[in-house]
């Protein structure tokens, strides 16, 4: 079935289900790239901690460069954080591996579900109860 049949709340949910597939794809290339930032902290970190080693390195020099290497150590600690933030929102958000049954029938091949598992349509029980 072309999703172009579909009636309103059934294409509303195929385009949400469509959305929520296009985020988590890219928090999972967001997180790749704070990999990628943390592999290049952590190889600066080191590279500071090597030169810190060599015996013409005067007090000044190392001083600097342990502060150099503290920096960039700390900044791969922020991004290897964020990287594990950044998959478990793309986990948390891929319709393919947290969502309903129904977001994974309509991302297949968008058909006709029953409303009351999309959303529900009445106004009365989506009002909040005092």
């Amino acid at each position: 079935m072309s999703a172009d049949t579909l009636t309103a709340t059934s294409r509303a949910f195929y385009e949400r289900s469509k959305s929520k597939a296009a985020a988590s794809f890219f928090l999972a290339a967001a997180s790749m790239v704070f990999l990628g930032f943390c592999a290049q902290s952590g190889g600066e970190s080191s590279a500071y901690g090597n030169l810190n080693d060599l015996p013409y390195i005067s007090g000044t020099q190392s001083d600097i460069f342990e502060s150099y290497r503290s920096g960039y150590g700390f900044g791969a600690f922020c991004f290897i954080l964020s990287f594990i933030l950044m998959v478990s929102a793309a986990f948390y958000t891929s319709p393919f591996i947290t969502g309903s049954n129904n977001e994974r029938l309509m991302l297949r091949a968008p058909q006709e579900i029953d409303t009351g598992y999309s959303y529900n349509n009445n106004p009365a029980a989506s009002a909040p109860t005092v």
